[in-house]
């Protein structure tokens, strides 16, 4: 528990380094002397630096995005209803720290592996919340959608700073792919329709 603590304080102490994107690794003990944080304390519980921040960030998030939802999806029998719901209530959060979230969103769409990585971990966790009883190859088939509409409506989300529009290009992709129980293989003509004009070419897993 005081683990906890002292890690959500120190990257509490340097959401000011995030929102004016300071922070850079190569920079990080002039930062840390300025931030009055202990090396020996930083390092323990963020030894990678920016991407231990990064998954701290998105870790945390996850977990206040259950918090608020997991009581509201029960009443909710359509999937792709509660899925957009949840979607749609992590953009909000994201919204909340607009500039912390936009300097850790800058940083992993640079890693598109790492980007991949942290949204399939997230779709397994939306599809457990949702009690999924899918196995063999839809199991693995709905869990990478949901992470492709995931990187599509965040990155969508930075790029347009707009949650009206946002909230709109994430219904239309879960409307137009339909049941997540099949495999979609035509899925980037899908979002190519419900998306801006050049909207695609921010998204390298999609060429």
């Amino acid at each position: 528990m005081v683990s906890k603590k002292k890690e959500k304080e120190i990257f509490t102490k340097l959401n000011s380094e995030f929102k004016n994107e300071t922070f850079i690794d190569l920079n990080i003990k002039a930062i840390l002397k300025k931030n009055s944080i202990s090396e020996e304390d930083f390092y323990y519980f963020f030894p990678l630096k920016t991407k231990s921040l990064c998954s701290y960030f998105f870790i945390d998030l996850q977990l206040k995005l259950e918090k608020k939802i997991k009581s509201k999806i029960k009443n909710e029998k359509s999937i792709s209803k509660r899925v957009n719901f949840i979607l749609f209530e992590l953009i909000k959060l994201l919204n909340e720290d607009k500039e912390v979230s936009l300097f850790f969103l800058n940083y992993i769409s640079r890693k598109p592996i790492y980007l991949k990585k942290m949204t399939i971990k997230f779709a397994d966790r939306v599809w457990r919340l949702l009690e999924d009883k899918s196995v063999d190859f839809n199991y693995y088939t709905k869990r990478m959608i949901l992470s492709q509409i995931l990187i599509n409506s965040i990155l969508y989300w930075r790029g347009s700073n707009n949650l009206n529009k946002t909230e709109i290009f994430i219904e239309k992709q879960i409307f137009l792919l339909g049941k997540f129980g099949y495999y979609k293989s035509n899925f980037k003509k899908v979002i190519s329709e419900v998306a801006p004009k050049n909207f695609l070419t921010k998204f390298d897993f999609l060429h």
